[in-house]
């Protein structure tokens, strides 16, 4: 059966699935959102969230559910580290994106207007934020890939989380956002040679603007 994806441009979520698929040279079906298939979702899973996957009759949501099954059902290349100590390396960066970054940038788009914004919870999450940010710095190098040197599923996570990062950030005041976390930093600067991750970016960045322009 081939493989389906509910699917959202904008999505870092998304966005990380895509990457993986991309890695892997996948033959993969995208549903986008506002389509006539898209309105299918919640029939197959109440979570209804983007992305979800549709494979040999199973239904797949949640971004890092969907990664770790491409890794387990063999497809190639495997974006997964064979070394035990690497891939719980892998997974902790993938933790520190997911729950000490993605987490507090969801709570600060609710206060991107300054219209209604409330300060108190702002100044809140950017103190969560910068300690996430800090944290991933740590356990960063500095170098073009999070760990082992090539493309893993830790960067499926990274890629999207930080490009939203460096969007956000002006938003509440932060000037250059990647300045304060040299190895991110050059990470970041890096890993964009990765045609593949240079290919999300692109998506994202372009799904943003047409959004940001009213489209």
């Amino acid at each position: 059966m081939t493989m389906k994806l509910f699917d959202s441009l904008l999505s870092p979520y998304a966005g990380r699935v895509r990457l993986a698929i991309y890695a892997k040279g996948l033959e993969v079906e995208f549903i986008m959102p506002q389509t006539e298939a898209a309105a299918t979702l919640p029939s197959y899973t109440p979570i209804s969230k983007l992305p979800t996957m549709l494979h040999d009759g199973h239904v797949l949501p949640e971004s890092e559910v969907i990664n770790e099954y491409l890794e387990d059902i063999g497809t190639e290349p495997s974006l997964r580290p064979s070394d035990p100590i690497l891939c719980a390396r892998m997974r902790l960066l993938t933790r520190i994106g997911d729950l000490y970054i993605m987490y507090p940038m969801g709570e600060l788009f609710g206060q991107i207007s300054p219209v209604d914004r409330d300060q108190m919870k702002v100044d809140e999450q950017m103190v969560e934020l910068a300690k996430g940010m800090s944290w991933l710095d740590h356990y960063l190098d500095g170098t073009s890939y999070a760990i082992d040197n090539r493309l893993t599923l830790a960067d499926c996570a990274l890629v999207p989380a930080l490009f939203f990062y460096e969007q956000i950030g002006p938003m509440f005041g932060m000037v250059a956002p990647l300045k304060k976390y040299p190895k991110i930093e050059a990470y970041f600067k890096g890993i964009k040679e990765n045609p593949h991750a240079a290919r999300v970016l692109k998506e994202i960045d372009a799904a943003l603007q047409k959004m940001m322009a009213g489209g």
